[in-house]
């Protein structure tokens, strides 16, 4: 057969090369990388085959260029290598080509070029003979070729394995999981990028300023390329379901095959066939499952499993009865038993479901309703963190959804798949497990509650979840009011009327409940009204078919919107004067009049120049801009304002009534509580209510509109606290902060909605990369409490003292005042050495030592400025936080002559200066090495005696100057000056007590930057 490949070239048939290349091969094998020295003089290091076909092609370049005169003939060519094998193999066939003379090469030859592949050819006739393989190495005398050997020696069985596994079609997947576990450091900083633009809510134009400007420095990518790496990285793909334009419904479930809702009939496709609104939902099983690949986040998840509970005490949610039931149960899903306890397992995880409805633009009615996870697993400071938020889906506007089943009927699928069990990876132990996840609560404001449970809720005849007392209907308002007592008839005001008792309401139960809607499913649509009407529920929920999520057990009243945003609100109105809905019959010498109420606003206003910042955010005056309050305003203003500015100023006993709700509040938001005294609490709770209609109500049917459903429900609050666990476990603080960042980010008004869903899509996606990728997690940091770092180069923390942290301003080498030298040498004397009178004490004290101007108290302590570093004309400075709490001993017989009996005391004062000083070595005082001793010079408050934590303690003017130990500082304090009780003026101080739950979630006040 005659043909282009039926013989080759004849630099490629020598066998006399064969066998030269081979003897070479022999005699120098490849190193472990399989690469040998390339024997052409170039001092490289190449593969057996490249090396091969290097020097075939050096050949061609020689007899191109006339250089034949260099070539030896086959016998020579024998003859040198088997001189060189015969030498150790240090020559080659056509070695001393390279060595003794140079080549001559073509002009613009470039040796890189060999590698490149030739240029195609014109027809598949003109493609050259490729390049034989290299010879095989030469066996040892005792190995034989076997008969079915194909010349590739190396390749093994698992070889062939190896490649299919990653490079066969159906490996797709597996690719893809490769390519999520690998990421440049180019994309690392891109997506802290996006992290910090995400939550800080930078606008698209100036993200592009950034990635110009800073070009030379760092690459970023684009926020689409961001998007689709994002997207890969974390594995979550959102979920689109159809709605109504009108939201009236997801087309879900009972709705999946509708064209035209059922409820509006308007279309839902578009002439194009296309959806005219959707929502989407954000699957939750990829986000739990990539928490586990966090070490970190895992011990934290830890938290329920390590809890322990203590008889008698509610301190979390895991000491309620609703937790130990469900612990004791079995999971049953839609009758089948799986045999399986609730949180069985280490890692079970525990939710409340959060929900609330947000106005996205302050003048237009644009609502959506954002639905989002709590983890109840993590400890209670990392729960309440938005970057540790369980985003679910929101619901767009702007109108309200007529039926809330349709848009979590997702969410309920993924429970139950969770109910039975996910598999997962905990990178933790590095072994596989079985992940569980159940809702336990739902909680949010009346309005979201009322549509998640479905009750009929405010103006309904039966308006409360928690029990099936009737409320009273009122004619002239068209709607229903729940008092305890019934009105007196005018007629004969001194008759009885019908009451409900307070500690023995006619409590709703679950079965109870499931027998009510088994009796409403049976009837007739127009009976159907009338149960629901008697009832008060307005028909079945879909998060029943949770199976850990019971009516109305799981549905406690939410503490926020209950006692801070309704029920202080209108008592307010009552006392002024303003409530829109008493008359003017009855008595009213509740009122306040216009003169107090005004020295009120004006005192609350100015006393937050002298309330540390920490505390709370500045306040309003709430005479003329009360309306302006949050809620964690109003809590600070009752706990703390309040008791201060009505003492003299609200009637004695309406004072003392309200006096009653402070307690109350001090109670619920108590961290550490006991069954016994959250019983007792339901007892107080029982009288306030009582005596607010006494006062207020006062059995009028004309007054009956102060008895709204949030006075009713505080008779609730006590017992669901023994069942639910305490308030702040599913208070709302949470929720307001995650919407506001949902207010944040829709600043596009066209499509205002789809921005949002895109931004809480991204925040999904960013959180599940973050606990992969810890750089990135740390991105999310929200605050300079949660900053990686210790202490900065601007603090010091001495050895002596590790839990006072000392901050600039510092001033070394500062020489004491006589008078401070003094009182300095009068503390040393009586706690370091009393031997040494005092004038040998002024005599050793250094006259030089530091001076500091803050003080931090230890790990999540107070920050205390000194006065001395106070500009009261500054802008940090028009908050005064030097005032402090501190303890000291006292001798009980001080003024009768007998021995010393010292005694702790309490004391309030304003915190000068921070000493550090350093004795030197001394004998004689008992100071064998140099001693370092911080000390704090405090003016006292003169007559500012008790703890003013649990009584008011007021003063009028200072009093002496004496210097402690640092560690005798408690805490800061604050004070509000006011004329209420003593028309002269005198100051109260504002003591926080540290076993309270802070409401106070404070974020930097920032302008949001929007997308033109």
């Amino acid at each position: 057969m005659n043909s282009d490949y039926s013989h080759s070239g004849s630099d490629y048939s020598s066998n006399e090369e064969y066998s030269g290349y081979h003897a070479y091969l022999a005699a120098n094998l490849p190193d472990n990388d399989g690469k040998i020295l390339c024997p052409c003089g170039c001092n490289r290091r190449r593969a057996v085959r490249t090396t091969y076909e290097h020097l075939q092609k050096l050949r061609n370049i020689q007899s191109a260029t006339g250089s034949g005169s260099n070539r030896a003939t086959g016998s020579d060519r024998s003859d040198y290598v088997a001189g060189d094998a015969a030498r150790g193999g240090e020559g080659m066939p056509d070695v001393e080509m390279c060595v003794d003379e140079e080549p001559d090469l073509p002009m613009h030859y470039d040796e890189e070029e060999d590698i490149l592949p030739p240029d195609p050819a014109e027809d598949w006739r003109d493609v050259p003979t490729p390049p034989p393989s290299p010879p095989p190495l030469a066996l040892d005398a005792d190995e034989e070729v076997s008969d079915n050997e194909d010349g590739y020696m190396n390749v093994t069985a698992d070889d062939y394995r190896e490649y299919d596994r990653w490079f066969a079609d159906d490996r797709a997947a597996e690719l893809d999981e490769f390519l999520c576990e690998t990421i440049t450091e180019e994309e690392l900083d891109s997506i802290k990028m996006m992290a910090i633009r995400q939550f800080g809510h930078i606008s698209i134009r100036n993200y592009e300023r950034i990635r110009y400007s800073f070009r030379d420095k760092v690459f970023l990518l684009t926020l689409q390329r961001l998007g689709t790496r994002i997207a890969g990285l974390s594995g979550i793909k959102p979920e689109t379901y159809d709605c109504c334009v009108n939201v009236c419904h997801a087309f879900t479930g009972d709705f999946s095959e509708e064209t035209v809702c059922s409820t509006c009939r308007e279309q839902r496709y578009d002439e194009l066939g296309r959806s005219r609104q959707t929502f989407q939902y954000i699957p939750t099983i990829g986000r739990f499952l990539a928490m586990f690949n966090n070490p970190a986040f895992v011990e934290k998840l830890e938290y329920r499993d390590k809890y322990v509970q203590h008889e008698g005490h509610i301190n979390d949610f895991f000491d309620s009865e609703l937790y130990k039931n469900l612990c004791q149960k079995n999971i049953v899903i839609n009758g089948e038993d799986l045999g399986v306890k609730y949180f069985s397992g280490k890692y079970d995880i525990a939710t409340t479901l959060l929900a609330n409805g947000v106005q996205i633009f302050k003048q237009e009615n644009a609502t959506c309703w954002p639905i989002m996870l709590q983890i109840l697993n993590l400890p209670p400071r990392e729960r309440s963190q938005v970057r540790n938020v369980i985003p679910l889906c929101v619901i767009p506007g702007p109108s309200q959804p007529k039926d809330f089943n349709s848009f979590l009927e997702p969410f309920v699928l993924e429970c139950l798949t969770f109910a039975r069990g996910v598999k997962a990876f905990n990178s933790r132990t590095g072994r596989d497990f079985t992940l569980r996840h159940h809702p336990v609560l739902v909680g949010g404001d009346m309005q979201a509650i009322k549509h998640l449970e479905e009750m009929k809720g405010v103006g309904a005849k039966v308006p409360c979840r928690g029990c099936e007392s009737n409320a009273i209907y009122h004619s002239a308002k068209r709607t229903y009011y729940i008092p305890l007592a019934a009105p007196l008839s005018t007629d004969n005001p001194g008759t009885s009327t019908a009451a409900y008792n307070p500690l023995d309401l006619p409590n709703r139960t679950e079965e109870r409940m499931k027998r009510q809607m088994r009796k409403m499913e049976k009837a007739t649509p127009r009976e159907y009204e009338e149960l629901a009407k008697r009832y008060g529920i307005s028909g079945p929920t879909i998060l029943d078919r949770i199976p850990s999520l019971q009516r109305p057990t799981s549905y406690p009243h939410e503490f926020l919107h209950l006692f801070l945003l309704n029920h202080i609100p209108d008592l307010i109105t009552i006392w002024i004067g303003k409530h829109p809905s008493v008359p003017t019959a009855g008595c009213k010498d509740y009122l306040i009049s216009q003169e107090d109420w005004e020295a009120i606003g004006l005192e609350t206003e100015v006393a937050t120049k002298n309330i540390p910042s920490y505390f709370s955010r500045k306040l309003p005056n709430i005479q003329s801009e009360w309306r302006l309050f949050c809620g964690e305003s109003w809590s600070f203003w009752v706990l703390y304002i309040g008791p201060i500015v009505l003492r003299e100023r609200l009637p004695k006993k309406y004072y003392k009534h309200f006096m009653e709700l402070v307690s109350i509040i001090k109670c619920l938001i108590q961290f550490e509580n006991t069954t016994e005294r959250i019983k007792q609490l339901q007892v107080d709770i029982a009288g306030y209510v009582e005596r607010y209609e006494e006062y207020y109500y006062q059995y009028n049917y004309n007054r009956i509109c102060v008895c709204k459903l949030t006075v009713h429900a505080l008779l609730h609050v006590a017992e669901e606290v023994i069942r639910c666990g305490p308030v702040w476990v599913f208070w709302s603080y949470l929720t307001e902060r995650y919407c506001r960042e949902i207010i944040a980010c829709a600043r596009q008004r066209a499509l205002p909605f789809a921005t949002v869903a895109k931004y809480v899509l991204q925040m999904s996606q960013l959180t599940s990369v973050s606990m992969r990728f810890h750089e990135v997690r740390k991105a999310l940091l929200f605050g300079s409490s949660d900053a990686p770092v210790d202490t900065s180069a601007m603090e010091k923390v001495y050895a002596d003292y590790p839990e006072t942290i000392l901050r600039f301003p510092r001033l070394p080498g500062f020489r004491m005042q006589p008078n401070m030298r003094k009182r300095a040498a009068a503390f040393l004397r009586t706690n370091v050495n009393l031997h040494q009178d005092f004038d040998a004490w002024m005599e050793y004290l250094p006259k030089h030592c530091e001076r500091w101007g803050k003080v931090c108290l230890g790990e999540g302590g107070d920050c205390i400025r000194c006065a001395c570093a106070r500009n009261p004309s500054s802008a940090q400075g028009n908050r005064d936080n030097s005032f402090v709490k501190f303890e000291y001993e006292q001798d009980r017989n001080r003024y009768n002559g007998r021995d010393a009996d010292m005694v702790k005391k309490i004391g309030y004062g304003r915190l000068d200066c921070i000493l550090a000083l350093t004795l030197p070595p001394n004998a004689d005082f008992g100071v064998a090495s140099p001693q370092l001793h911080v000390l704090a010079q405090i003016t006292v408050a003169k007559d500012a005696e008790g703890d003013a934590s649990v009584e008011l303690v007021s003063y009028t003017k200072f009093g002496k100057t004496i210097i402690l130990d640092v560690t005798s500082i408690k805490c800061a304090v604050g004070r509000i000056e006011t004329k209420a009780k003593n028309r002269r003026g005198e100051w109260v101080i504002i003591d926080r007590d540290d076993s309270l739950c802070r409401t106070a979630f404070t974020q930097d006040k920032q302008d949001y930057e929007g997308d033109d």
